[in-house]
């Protein structure tokens, strides 16, 4: 069985358990396991960030360093904000030796100095370096007749320098990986649109406006589902959903694309954490 590091963050150890839940029976499902970091840390993607961006570096490193010393080559962070946070930090370090050393005063010892040789990928880059048709060959209930909304966000494919995504205004990644499970990606206009990111408490209303206007275009494309990779904008979609579409209108499920993939699979909708959406997941 194939192995690759695992870095859960705090979403998927908390909130977003039915994301960890998906991801760790598709993995195991296509004979990979998934050795989680011992000992990550949060990567700084919420206060820390916007308050200390050399303490969000220091975070980043600690926890690639200690991927290093658990012999990890490659980590999956499925985590949109985390596989940022992670993969900036390299890029950093990379380009700023004095953000490096002050890292490495941070993290006190000199582990920072290897977290370059890391390889940080997101979910959609780790399912897309799998072997040519692992996925479909995994298939046994084809998603056929289904209409899917494919909801990127802002940070699975941008920055391009970043992420490495050569077409980061008009990505098809998850749109090929559906289509290869028979699902029907639809053509809309929000799917490189944010969310209202953090602003869950400090504005919502923010968050309600960019929900509606999601929400709508999804379901004015015809859509049954919206299917993304970040569980911020599953939180803001998916449990603020009740509060802004309108009286009379059906609320439309936000999943996980690893629920999808599962599903295809064959794998149980309870182990796959479809309980555990505010939204009812029907999508038969």
């Amino acid at each position: 069985m194939a192995t690759i590091g695992y870095y859960p963050g705090c979403s998927l150890s908390g909130t977003a358990a039915e994301y960890d839940r998906s991801l760790k029976a598709v993995a195991s499902k296509l004979g990979v396991q998934l050795q989680e970091i011992p000992g990550w840390v949060c990567c700084g993607a919420t206060s820390a960030h916007a308050i200390d961006h050399a303490a969000t570096l220091a975070l980043a490193a600690d926890t690639l360093a200690k991927a290093r010393k658990a012999g990890m080559q490659e980590v999956l962070a499925p985590c949109a904000m985390c596989y940022q946070r992670l993969a900036a930090a390299v890029a950093e370090f990379g380009q700023e030796p004095k953000l490096r050393q002050r890292a490495m005063v941070a993290m006190g010892d000199d582990a920072a100095l290897d977290v370059q040789k890391i390889k940080t990928l997101s979910l959609l880059q780790w399912l897309q370096s799998l072997p040519a048709d692992a996925i479909k060959q995994a298939v046994v209930k084809p998603l056929t007749g289904l209409k899917v909304a494919c909801y990127y966000g802002c940070l699975l494919v941008r920055p391009g320098k970043i992420t490495g995504e050569k077409e980061v205004e008009a990505p098809r990644g998850i749109e090929n990986l559906l289509l290869a499970m028979g699902a029907e990606p639809v053509r809309w206009s929000m799917a490189l649109e944010c969310c209202g990111g953090s602003f869950a408490l400090s504005r919502k209303s923010v968050v309600l406006r960019q929900g509606q206007k999601i929400v709508g275009a999804a379901r004015q494309a015809g859509a049954s589902a919206i299917v993304l990779a970040c569980p911020m904008c599953q939180a803001n979609l998916d449990m603020r959903q009740a509060e802004f579409v309108d009286a009379g209108q059906s609320q439309l499920p936000i999943v996980y694309l690893t629920q999808l993939i599962g599903l295809a699979m064959g794998l149980d909708e309870e182990a796959l954490g479809f309980k555990g959406h505010f939204v009812p997941v029907r999508l038969g």
